[in-house]
């Protein structure tokens, strides 16, 4: 199981993922997060052996190409490999006239985060088919329908990188606490701004521990000193 949130924020876009790699029944700490090059970087959910096989082929793209000219390429090359898999499967074959069956035999999604000057988030499904994710937060994974219901109050918002990444670690944070069987720590979290694309260091993420913590904090004691209401709310 996975989760994986593309926060982007004025300056950048923050990826964050869980640290859980779940093969047959045993899970293990591995990475979801992956550099392109120096200014484009990637994550997936789903079906580990996809992964591997589209990652295979990110690893040959020409570097330092935009995302918007890797575009159909890269949707290509995940339509390629779960091509290849779907062949591969013994499965396949009674489910030759039904693609939507087919295409679960093996699941992944990709979500791919730049910045050129803006932050730029693509989303590409199993069947290779990419859209742009419109100044928004995005998730994927078994916890995603948590994710966005944390995220969507910061709709909008103009966040800096800083910001994005305390907010990133929040909802990975308590997304690992509350909902999907299969998701755990250690979180990852990586930036990709102005700078290029890199991973924050162990001391980086324990600083955004301490925010989120503070975060949380502060909004519970929002609530329960009444500095919420005017005048306080009436007592019965």
């Amino acid at each position: 199981m996975t989760l994986i949130v593309a926060i982007p924020a004025a300056d950048g876009v923050v990826l964050a993922s869980d640290g859980q790699v779940t093969t047959g029944l045993v899970r293990v700490p591995g990475k979801k997060i992956f550099e392109v090059h120096g200014r484009l970087a990637w994550a997936a959910s789903g079906e580990l052996a996809l992964i591997q096989r589209v990652a295979e082929r990110i690893g040959a793209l020409p570097r330092g190409r935009s995302l918007a000219t890797l575009r159909d390429d890269i949707g290509l090359l995940v339509k390629q490999c779960c091509t290849e898999l779907i062949n591969l499967d013994f499965r396949a074959s009674f489910f030759a006239q039904d693609p939507d069956t087919l295409l679960k035999l093996h699941p992944a999604d990709f979500v791919f985060a730049e910045f050129d000057g803006a932050p730029r988030i693509l989303h590409i499904s199993v069947d290779g088919v990419p859209e742009w994710i419109q100044e928004a937060p995005f998730a994927l994974g078994s916890g995603d329908l948590f994710a966005y219901a944390l995220l969507r109050k910061y709709q909008g918002r103009n966040l800096t990188l800083p910001r994005a990444a305390v907010l990133a670690y929040k909802v990975m944070e308590e997304a690992i606490a509350v909902d999907a069987y299969g998701l755990g720590p250690p979180i990852d979290v990586w930036q990709v701004g102005p700078e290029g694309v890199r991973s924050l260091t162990e001391e980086e993420i324990a600083a955004l521990a301490w925010a989120a913590a503070r975060l949380r904090e502060e909004e519970i004691r929002l609530l329960m000193t009444g500095e919420l209401w005017p005048q306080g709310p009436e007592e019965d």
